[in-house]
Order: structure tokens, then sequence, then C-alpha cells
């Protein structure tokens, strides 16, 4: 059943990011396209920017969200570059004496309630996420791009293939013409690069001789590949 709502879209384009789950799915990516170790992937921040802000007018709020890695200033500094705002959130200690994410989520869920809310004219969500899963508090991006699609928004959802939640791919079956996925995949060789060095996998010593990124293709045909249509 269709029940998307047409309305003309007019307003501006939201760019949101949840570093954890695109790294993560990077990673993921990368042991199954080429068995590197999750140690030594990276992320041509550039370039991922790049995808994601390719033909856009019109932009509003952008935002990155993530913990504080060590050592990764690159990606702080591409990102603010490319006109994000970086929410920085430090791990915190648990209970078991692990380092875990703390509000990384909810930070974001917050920002797309607060824009569907201010904004007069109803525009596009861009949303660089894999998570379906609902928090501690009950929200979910899945919840809001339900809340998006119903008053009209265009969602896009970028993800690894892999690491993208059902929940959060179905939300395109349920809106079939607000709603998209977009699989980063198409552009793994040139967003996903390998640290060179020794990487400890499960006790054994693993040498990684490094790999750089390739070239990006921005064509028509390269997106369109790139997206869900099944």
């Amino acid at each position: 059943m269709n029940t998307s709502v047409e309305k003309p879209h007019i307003g501006k384009t939201h760019i949101f990011m949840d570093n954890s789950n695109i790294f993560g799915g990077a990673q993921r990516t990368a042991r199954e396209k080429e068995s590197a170790p999750w140690k030594s992937v990276r992320i041509d921040y550039q370039k991922l920017f790049a995808v994601i802000g390719r033909k856009r007018a019109s932009l509003g709020t952008s935002m990155l969200a993530g913990s504080v890695p060590p050592g990764n200033d690159a990606l702080w500094e591409a990102a603010q570059t490319a006109g994000f705002d970086t929410t920085l959130l430090r791990r915190v200690e648990s209970d078991d004496g692990r380092l875990i994410e703390q509000g990384v989520d909810e930070a974001l869920h917050l920002k797309i309630g607060n824009i569907l809310l201010d904004e007069d004219q109803p525009g596009t969500i861009v949303l660089l996420t894999g998570d379906g899963a609902t928090t501690e508090q009950e929200c979910s991006f899945t919840k809001q791009v339900e809340r998006a699609a119903k008053r009209g928004w265009k969602v896009e959802i970028w993800s690894w293939r892999s690491q993208l939640s059902p929940k959060l791919r179905d939300m395109r079956l349920r809106f079939p013409d607000l709603v998209t996925v977009n699989y980063l995949d198409e552009w793994y060789w040139g967003l996903v690069f390998l640290k060179a060095g020794e990487y400890d996998v499960k006790g054994d010593l693993v040498v990684v001789q490094g790999r750089r990124t390739q070239g990006i293709d921005l064509t028509d045909s390269a997106f369109a590949a790139a997206r869900e249509t099944t």
C-alpha cells in the first residue's frame, strides 16, 4: 500500500551522518571484498562527501555525529571543510569496563525531529546509516524516516549493503515515492583505503601492504547503479 504524500519539494536538503555505523560498514565490506583486517581500514571522507554532496542545491543542516576516535583528526577536518556540524561525543566506560558510545544516535534523531518541526516546506533528508535499531529511549532512525515521509519529505538512505538493517531498507517499500535506498558499495574502491602496517588478527600477525583509493565515478549511471530497485 502506498502511503506517501505527494507535495512539492521546494524545501532544503539536510544531511545527517552516523559516522560509527558508516565506518563499521566500511570495515565489514573490506573484510568481505579483500579480507582486510578491520584495524587497517580507512575512509577517504573527502571523496565520500563528494558523492553525497553531488548536485545538491539549497543545503540546510549538515551534521556528522560519532565518538572521538584517536588519531583521526583528518576526519573532523574534512567534515568541517565540507560544511558539517561535527558533534563529537567521547566514549564512556560501561559497567564491564568497555568503552561505548553514548547519545550519538539520539543526537541525530533529535536534530532530524527538530528539522521536521521547524521547516515550513518539506525538503529532503539525506541519512547516512544502516542502523534500524530502537534505542533505550524508544527512538530510531527508522521512526524518523517514517515521520519525515508522512510529512511529505523525501528521504535518501545511504549505507553499505551488508550494514543496512532490513527495517530501514523496507521503508522504501512503505513509501516508494518518497524514500530511496542507495549503496556506497558502488564506490568501494574509491572510498576505502588500507593503511599499511602489522595487525594482530586473533593472535596472528597479519602484514598489510596498504592500498590507495581509486577515482570515483560521479556520473548519473553510477548513481543509478547504487540505488536499490528490488
